[in-house]
């Protein structure tokens, strides 16, 4: 990718945590700002042929996908993610706009909560050279992860509006696995130990409660200016 002139957010976190109503205000806001904003989502269900292929595949149409191997499953989602990388978030950060992700590449942190504990590092090595290098899939400059207790997180979905892609079923199988959720967690906390120049926290709870959208939307408006990410 040539230079870059612009920035790329991306609001992560497990299923169920917000991540849709938080990109929404963040994208409010900025705009209202001033900024020139790019919005993506993944997957890229009714939008690309990979994105396609994953909610096929969410619907177990090629078998349970949380017994699929991961170096197989994480494969659809890299090429619906390289294909938006190339066709949207590039040209938009070469315009110098900012660009900002309900999920991304990131998300298959997911797919390393598939793996058992001790083979996850080798997997994670694999996983972010194949996007990054491999495939040149463009690099977040900052990755909110929202946080919010898993069994939240499962009653928030239940409240979901039906999605075409789960094809009339409530949760699709990633969502219906709660320990895959809570291993999901654990992961998403891990990248932001490892990475903490590009990975931030968000923490959604408090009391075993959680905070109110406008609530959690400060705490990441406050995350991005602290890093400098936008003025």
């Amino acid at each position: 990718m040539s230079e870059r002139k612009g920035k790329f957010i991306v609001i992560e976190g497990i299923d169920g945590a917000g991540k849709g109503t938080q990109t929404s205000l963040m994208v409010a806001r900025l705009r209202h700002e001033g900024h020139q904003v790019v919005t993506d989502d993944y997957p890229h269900y009714d939008s690309s042929f990979w994105g396609e292929h994953v909610g096929r595949m969410l619907r177990s149409e090629f078998g349970n996908p949380m017994w699929i191997s991961p170096y197989l499953t994480a494969l659809p989602y890299m090429l619906d993610e390289a294909d938006g990388s190339r066709k949207i978030i590039e040209p938009a950060l070469r315009e110098g706009k900012l660009v900002v992700s309900n999920r991304y590449f990131t998300s298959n942190v997911h797919q390393i909560a598939k793996m058992p504990e001790s083979e996850r590092e080798v997997f994670a090595k694999w996983l972010w050279h194949a996007g990054y290098v491999q495939l040149g899939i463009a690099r977040p400059d900052l990755v909110l992860v929202m946080l919010v207790d898993e069994h939240i997180c499962r009653d928030n979905i239940y409240k979901k509006d039906m999605r075409a892609y789960t094809m009339g079923k409530k949760l699709d199988a990633a969502e219906a696995d709660l320990d895959h959720q809570m291993q999901s967690a654990i992961e998403f906390k891990k990248m932001a130990h490892m990475e903490p120049e590009r990975w931030a926290l968000i923490e959604c709870c408090r009391d075993g409660k959680q905070l109110l959208p406008g609530e959690i939307h400060e705490l990441a408006v406050d995350e991005i200016k602290r890093r400098k990410v936008v003025k």
